[in-house]
């Protein structure tokens, strides 16, 4: 019997679907990415947008904010705007200076709070930089920086507490929180599960109060409020009396936003924002503002 291994078989399958056009598509295929990827390099860079050029021509970049959230951003008593937004929009003008050998400084627009958005899109200022949280449903009208700060909830705890750790470490402890918080739904979403004996207040720092006098066994709030309970002045009068442990419960990312027709000005937002976490600015602003700002 007269017959061919399975092995010279398959090679001729092989061969057969190669002649039949396979080997001119792979070529094809092969040529068109090989085009693409040098229209990618040689390409020109895209130009920069109105937003960033009129930034660059009148030495302006327009800031709108609301005045009334310390330590991020407030007026004292003399009409200067002070803290931690402050300070980071002025690091911006001053590393574009420098790297555009042109001169910009910040013009800040007041507004309220829940007026920013439209503001920001009727061109009234080029950024928002007000201790915003990132909100998903307003994508459609503006686009975010990256995060700078995670104002999330916190455990806190009493200094004296060595065994808490993490969320699971508390389970049928009474919890304190600021009702409607981030912190409030946090406890209310494992309340069930872990048995927390929730108790509600109606400012992050009644909580904070009822944990330092040993109402209850845990806050769960923000940084900026442990901070502000924390210091000396307060009536606690003890710095060191409570402590926060672990990670955000929840994420609440603090960002800045620009307009969607504004991608170069995001760019060099971002841009700052990145080198400033890596070279250790950042942490200082944190340290300035957030730990030992000015009563």
């Amino acid at each position: 019997m007269n017959s061919q291994p399975s092995s010279v078989n398959s090679q001729q399958s092989r061969v057969g679907r190669w002649r039949f056009g396979t080997l001119p598509i792979a070529i094809f295929v092969l040529s068109a990415l090989a085009i693409f990827a040098l229209v990618k390099i040689f390409a020109p860079p895209p130009k920069p947008d109105a937003t960033w050029l009129r930034m660059i021509e009148t030495g302006e970049f327009r800031v709108g904010i609301d005045p009334s959230f310390p330590p991020f951003e407030w007026e004292d008593g003399n009409g200067n705007l002070q803290g931690l937004d402050i300070a980071l929009a002025a690091e911006m003008a001053r590393v574009w200076s420098s790297k555009n050998n042109a001169a910009i400084r910040v013009e800040y627009v007041y507004s309220g709070f829940d007026g920013l958005f439209d503001a920001l899109t009727a061109s009234q200022f080029d950024a928002i930089i007000s201790a915003l949280p990132y909100d998903p449903k307003k994508t459609q009208d503006a686009q975010f920086s990256h995060a700078y700060f995670d104002g999330g909830p916190l455990i806190v705890v009493r200094a004296s507490d060595e065994k808490t750790q993490t969320h699971f470490d508390l389970e049928g402890k009474r919890i304190g929180v600021e009702l409607g918080s981030n912190g409030d739904g946090f406890a209310r979403k494992w309340q069930r599960r872990l048995k927390y004996d929730l108790q509600t207040f109606n400012t992050p720092a009644d909580a904070l109060r009822a944990l330092w006098l040993g109402q209850v066994d845990a806050a769960f709030t923000d940084y900026i409020a442990f901070v502000d309970f924390s210091r000396p002045s307060t009536s606690s009068g003890q710095a060191s009396g409570i402590k926060t442990v672990g990670a955000p419960l929840a994420n609440e990312m603090i960002v800045i936003a620009v307009r969607k027709d504004a991608p170069t000005l995001l760019g060099k937002i971002n841009a700052v924002i990145v080198a400033m976490k890596q070279d250790g600015r950042m942490e200082k602003l944190y340290e300035e503002w957030l730990v030992s700002k000015p009563d």
